[in-house]
């Protein structure tokens, strides 16, 4: 399992998202974390839509979060853009993977998956945000 792209922007415009509560404009937030706008828009709506973002029109208006960023784990926000089945699945991509029907690399797969699962479950949002790479992230580490 890996995250999509959408999931990874998610998570570096929840963590840049102000402290303080106040609303941030879709582009504000593009602009600062040089990610697409348009897309970074959907991304929005979907998380505000699964209750981890509120929304607000107006010249004061955008997003901010819902609750408070320790309340916000990685597999809240994992799961509210790639379902709950996100951690499921072949990491080969076979349609039947399991204990009766591995795929070559199911064993391996399966102890990695269990240390993932545990580190998205209690890894919060405001964990994230304590990270030095949301706060002073170079330009050029930004450009993909």
């Amino acid at each position: 399992m890996i995250f999509n792209l959408a999931t990874g922007y998610a998570l570096q415009a929840l963590a840049g998202l102000p402290e303080s509560g106040e609303y941030a404009l879709t582009r504000d937030l593009a602009e600062r974390l040089e990610l697409p706008s348009p897309y970074l828009a959907k991304i929005l709506q979907n998380l505000a839509r699964a209750g981890i973002l509120e929304s607000s029109r107006g010249p004061k208006g955008g997003y901010r979060l819902a609750r408070k960023a320790d309340q916000i784990s990685v597999e809240k926000i994992l799961f509210a853009l790639e379902g709950e089945d996100a951690l499921n699945g072949c990491v080969m991509g076979f349609p039947v993977c399991d204990a009766s029907h591995p795929c070559p690399m199911h064993d391996a797969w399966t102890a990695v998956k269990t240390q993932m699962e545990a580190s998205i479950i209690s890894t919060t949002l405001a964990d994230l945000r304590r990270a030095a790479v949301f706060k002073s992230k170079p330009k050029s580490a930004r450009k993909r």
